[in-house]
């Protein structure tokens, strides 16, 4: 198994590197003298066998055990992986006894294309009693004449990755001098980081954090809009064989040198950087938020990482489709597999292709309509990464999480990639300390200004809304399903003398000039801009206005509706009204426009929602006044009905419920379905469309892999609505 793994996992890396890489760099082909290769002689150091020879017969690597004591049970590959600095055993039957005063043993472990001794590819391990003790080493545990025992430690910064062993014996003689022999093993071992290891720069001090950001194969990611929250289950199933695969060949194809990859810091920016498809880069995802999905699969159809990249590694080009969140969650897959503790990490009202160097402007026409294709983007929301470690490379005080985003918006020193930075740093407002820490901190401190336009093109800035980015910053909490708001890990309270000594400090480190508002002759009157989305998908909106001085005014009013992606991007056109509305003195005033749902339900894509604009201008001072708010729909709810337990290997039954909470029918629904070491189900279609206020139930067969207890994660989508999702936990036991 393993050496038909082995093999599979060389033509992998050839196929995403390229095979000729001879006459480009020396990697591309095996260095002169090198004894580790498969084509070199590995039975023995002389041709002559020697009946002095110390050979083995058989090596235990004692998988069970170790894999236990590592956390590493779980992981479907079954070679025996372990976690750096901690202690693993090994047995070696030997064909005769091991005499400790006449036999030398040494292992090394031998990792890396191109393994060296120099390089810290090849690892010469000896008795503990003659190495470094932070070092690598073993001591005999036990000493039963053919049957020896050796307790091996590795380092806790050795590399990450695929390794081989070999055992080298010397046997001492008086007459000929000393017997050698040497003995490759079969299988090879895996060496990922270690959180529970003190010394390893990935070391949290947490074991509920541990089961969570390591050990925990789903999680929750927030979607949708600040107080609407749409809540996306995910199976990240880092444990399955696929994705400690991907995620090797991934650093490959990096090219990421060996020694590197003893770095949680290189190997998250080399992962991150890996994940989206672009005209540079051939990532794992290819991203699209047009809401046009004809030639791939919609971005809200996934309900884990191991299927994409199942197919990434079978077609080696990017996935059709992803949109951030989806390429937050492989990458925290793909980092979970190798060890390092990681997290999705959800920003409401994220300013995009922003480095802080200005800021976000939004535009009107003199006629009180928006320019849209003039505006810089605010996301609705935007997922990135945090993961945690140690950072030796920075200031005193910035371990902890790390915050990267593997849907980077700006090509930084000729490559597409953002992270991991401080998030410290991102605090307080250190931007100098680099890793595009400068485009994190505009995501989550954005002001928006707004201009007037007239039809020569002319502008003029009327009014800054401060602090419309970085709202409820949001992640799972550890050991719950609860949303954590991390909001205060990223930036002082609004307004507040840290705050501002932070914004101060960034706006000099990116030269930023913000331009002066023009001011009204006078500013007298008040508005106000609210709105609800009703459990039917009814929208209404609100302009409610106060007029505080001694005479009277006339205000010109504009609503209007569009739909529009969590981009920001407008897709149609909906509903305005137009008003111009005489205010007394010291009287209120509104104007009202009402949005049923039956009115753009169907005309939208699924996963599209509905952007408001009211703008208002009082004829007698100019003064003016424009808002933006974004609205989504509550979404039906759906409830997964499992019956608590199944045996492993045989199918049972879920029952799916789905009641429709909108005012309108949803038709042609499809259902997807998953779970960690469970078997998919995909694109099930409803047997009939649900009618307002109607329930639906679905039973699809699943079957369990391996014993545990999972969650189920389902979703629904039609063409009226997407993320209608739910959760089920099933306990798969032994057969009876």
């Amino acid at each position: 198994m393993s050496e038909r793994f082995s093999s599979a996992y060389g033509n992998l890396r050839s196929a995403l590197l390229g095979s000729n890489l001879k006459g480009r760099k020396h990697g591309g082909a095996v260095a002169e003298g090198n004894i580790f290769t498969d084509e070199a002689t590995l039975t023995a150091f002389k041709e002559k066998k020697e009946e002095g020879e110390l050979k083995p017969k058989s090596v235990d690597l004692i998988r069970v055990a170790n894999r236990e004591a590592h956390h590493t049970s779980d992981y479907t590959l079954p070679n025996l992986i372990v976690r750096r600095g901690q202690e693993f055993d090994i047995t070696i039957q030997f064909e005769r006894n091991y005499l400790k005063s006449e036999d030398e043993i040494m292992l090394k472990f031998v990792t890396g294309a191109r393994p060296q001794q120099s390089k810290g590819t090849v690892i010469p391990v000896v008795s503990e009693e003659t190495t470094d003790p932070n070092g690598w080493g073993y001591k005999i545990v036990l000493d039963n004449g053919k049957y020896v025992t050796l307790r091996v430690r590795s380092s806790a910064n050795a590399i990450m990755g695929r390794y081989q062993l070999f055992i080298d014996t010397v046997h001492k003689r008086q007459k000929d001098g000393p017997e050698k022999y040497r003995y490759k093993h079969p299988d090879d071992i895996y060496m990922i980081f270690n959180p529970w290891c003190k010394d390893d720069l990935v070391y949290i001090d947490d074991e509920v954090k541990r089961q969570e950001y390591v050990l925990n194969p789903t999680g929750r990611i927030w979607l949708g809009s600040v107080g609407r929250y749409c809540v996306r289950p995910w199976n990240f199933a880092q444990f399955d064989e696929v994705c400690l695969v991907a995620a090797l060949a991934l650093l490959d194809k990096s090219e990421l040198g060996d020694a590197a990859r003893s770095n949680p810091i290189l190997i998250t920016r080399a992962i991150g950087k890996s994940i989206t498809a672009n005209e540079r880069d051939a990532g794992v995802m290819t991203g699209n938020w047009s809401g046009k999905y004809d030639d791939g699969v919609a971005p809200y159809t996934w309900n884990g990482s191991a299927v994409i990249l199942e197919e990434y590694l079978k077609k080696r080009k990017g996935v059709k489709f992803g949109q951030c969140w989806n390429f937050s969650a492989v990458a925290t897959t793909l980092l979970r597999a190798l060890g390092i503790p990681t997290r999705c990490v959800t920003c409401f009202k994220s300013a995009h292709d922003s480095d802080f160097s200005s800021a976000l402007d939004s535009h009107w026409s003199s006629e009180n309509k928006p320019k849209t294709n003039m505006d810089d983007s605010l996301w609705d929301y935007h997922v990135w990464n945090e993961s945690w470690f140690k950072r030796p490379d920075l200031p005193s005080g910035h371990d902890g999480w790390q915050a990267f985003d593997p849907t980077p918006q700006e090509c930084n020193e000729g490559v597409f990639t953002c992270g991991p930075a401080s998030v410290k740093a991102i605090k307080e407002g250190e931007l100098y300390l680099g890793y595009e820490a400068k485009f994190l901190f505009a995501e989550v401190n954005a002001d928006r200004i707004n201009w007037e336009v007239d039809r020569e093109g002319n502008m003029v800035a009327f009014q800054m809304d401060k602090h419309i980015g970085g709202r409820c910053i949001s992640t799972k909490a550890a050991g719950t399903i609860s949303r954590e708001d991390i909001t205060s890990e990223y930036k002082y309270k609004d307004d507040s003398s840290d705050a501002k000594k932070v914004l101060e400090m960034a706006s000099r480190t990116t030269f930023r000039r913000d331009p002066a508002v023009t001011p009204f002759s006078k500013d007298d009157m008040e508005f106000r801009f609210q709105g609800d989305s009703q459990k039917s998908g009814d929208l209404n909106v609100t302009l409610k206005f106060k007029n505080d001085s001694s005479a009277g005014r006339v205000v010109d009013v504009c609503i209007g509706m569009v739909t529009a992606f969590y981009t920001g991007v407008p897709c149609a056109d909906l509903k305005e009204t137009v008003n111009t509305i005489v205010t007394e003195p010291s009287a209120e005033g509104d104007c009202s426009l009402l949005l049923k749902c039956s009115e753009f339900i169907n005309t939208q894509d699924g996963d599209a929602h509905v952007n408001v604009y009211a703008t208002a201008k009082v004829r007698e001072t100019g003064q003016r006044f424009a808002a933006r708010e974004s609205f989504w729909l509550e979404k039906p709810t759906l409830d997964v009905k499992t019956e608590g337990s199944a045996e492993k290997g045989k199918p049972f039954d879920i029952v799916i419920k789905i009641v429709n909470t909108l005012g309108v029918p949803l038709i042609n629904g499809v259902i997807n379905a998953e779970g960690p070491g469970i078997s998919r189900v995909t694109g099930v279609k409803t047997k009939k469309s649900i009618a307002p206020g109607e329930e639906l139930r679905e039973t699809v067969k699943m079957t369990g892999k391996f014993v545990g207890r999972v969650e189920i994660i389902v979703n629904f989508h039609c063409k009226q609505i997407s993320d209608v999702c739910g959760v089920g936990l099933i306990e798969i036991v032994e057969p009876k």
